[in-house]
């Protein structure tokens, strides 16, 4: 089935140039096994192999070959084979196809991962809920747009172009928490190096909240401390939710649907709204601006912020108010730090942690003299700003690559060969 449409795009079956391939491989045991990641995220080498039947039949794949996974079908995992790959197999639970010549394949593949594309085939999967695969010849029966070749391959250099910005971003925003990171490590247990201080042996024990199991020294002039003595520890309450006037007042609650919001260095709203009268027959507390809030619970442990206005929380968070003595900007970098230590420190299933309160009121800190703490957060805070600042673009681009996609895989933005100086160039893009 081949239907000519407007300016050369037409309607074909996915099996008018896909062919499969079966190039007989080896058994089970020796054969070298490729996998698809999810999500179009590409093809590896499979790790951690413990052979296979050698009833088992596998079969060669090649380079450039489009390959998918039956069982991971709904879940975007489509691949094109890498060079380094080329000849490692698989079982026909991830069936290979060579592509015709005048198909690019950078562009097949732009189509495939889409959700748009993948997830209308769930009402083809057969099997168990936990195991649908989509037969192949489902696959190639289906029908879909292709644009000329030549427009096809200025498709795949446009979105090549925004991958290429999105990777770029991606990986400065890894360098920059790396770097933050081992910065940090060094500020926070040693100082700045400008104070040339003498470093001295932990004066006690520091069983919870040391910010690295090696660290065995502190400047001379620091302290070691409970950090209940210099902040008071709060927890949050959800007020009953069978009293309707306890809810929607005036009063901001955060609660766990809120925790995108410590992503932030401060938070100056929540999504939930409660009373006084929830205040007042609860044991949720009104925390008070520059409050240290952690999350405590569930896979958003950890997370760390600080209030910019008054407000309550729930029992998923737990909060300092700091004393004079110890600045709320130097405490939050310091729990910022603590990943590993959170991680540590929490206690319940695989899936659902929790940090209880009894670690939170023997936790320790090092303390600093307040202008050291001040300095030390300046740092810490300038990393994350930029770092806010990256991430917040980076999602830009990917919004900017998701629209980009549909307007030009669908034929309503198109990419047109431009002549400069009397020659063919890249194309413009331009909506129709």
């Amino acid at each position: 089935m081949v239907d000519e449409g407007l300016d050369g795009w037409r309607l074909a079956r996915f099996r008018d140039f896909l062919k499969e391939s079966r190039l007989a491989g080896s058994s089970g045991g020796v054969a070298q096994k490729l996998t698809v990641r999810l999500y179009g995220k590409g093809v590896v080498a499979k790790v951690n192999d413990r052979g296979g039947s050698s009833a088992t039949k596998y079969y060669k794949r090649r380079q450039g070959q489009l390959i998918f996974s039956k069982l991971d079908f709904l879940n975007g995992a489509f691949g094109l084979v890498p060079p380094e790959l080329d000849g490692y197999e698989s079982t026909l639970d991830l069936p290979c196809f060579d592509i015709a010549p005048d198909v690019d394949p950078a562009w097949l593949l732009s189509v495939l991962i889409r959700p748009a594309f993948y997830r209308r085939y769930r009402g083809m999967a057969i099997g168990s809920r936990k195991a649908q695969r989509v037969p192949v010849e489902e696959f190639l029966a289906s029908v879909v747009t292709t644009p000329p070749t030549e427009e096809q391959q200025r498709i795949s250099r446009s979105l090549a172009a925004v991958d290429a910005a999105i990777d770029g971003t991606d990986q400065f925003v890894a360098e920059l928490r790396r770097s933050k990171f081992w910065l940090m490590r060094e500020l926070l247990t040693k100082g700045n190096a400008k104070h040339k201080t003498k470093l001295v042996p932990l004066p006690e024990s520091w069983p919870i909240g040391r910010i690295a199991s090696l660290v065995d020294r502190m400047p001379l002039h620091w302290k070691l401390v409970t950090l209940t003595k210099i902040a008071k520890l709060e927890s949050g309450h959800t007020p009953s939710r069978k009293e309707p006037d306890y809810w929607n007042g005036d009063i901001p609650w955060l609660s766990l649907p809120d925790s995108y919001r410590l992503n932030e260095i401060e938070v100056n709203d929540a999504d939930g709204r409660i009373s006084p009268l929830g205040i007042a027959n609860s044991s949720a507390r009104m925390l008070p601006v520059g409050s240290v809030l952690l999350i405590r619970t569930g896979g958003s442990r950890g997370k760390c912020s600080r209030l910019a206005a008054t407000m309550a929380c729930s029992q998923d968070y737990v909060a300092f108010v700091p004393e004079p003595e110890l600045d709320s900007r130097y405490l939050q970098q310091v729990f910022r730090h603590m990943q590993r230590e959170w991680q540590r420190l929490s206690d319940g299933s695989t899936t659902l942690r929790n940090i209880f309160m009894h670690a939170f009121k023997r936790l320790k800190i090092l303390l600093p003299p307040l202008d050291e703490q001040a300095a030390i957060a300046d740092v810490g805070e300038a990393f994350d700003l930029r770092i806010t600042a990256e991430v917040r673009y980076l999602e830009q681009l990917r919004q900017t690559k998701r629209g980009l996609a549909q307007g030009l895989l669908s034929g309503r933005v198109r990419v047109r060969a431009r002549k400069t100086n009397g020659a063919r160039a890249s194309g413009a893009v331009r909506g129709r």
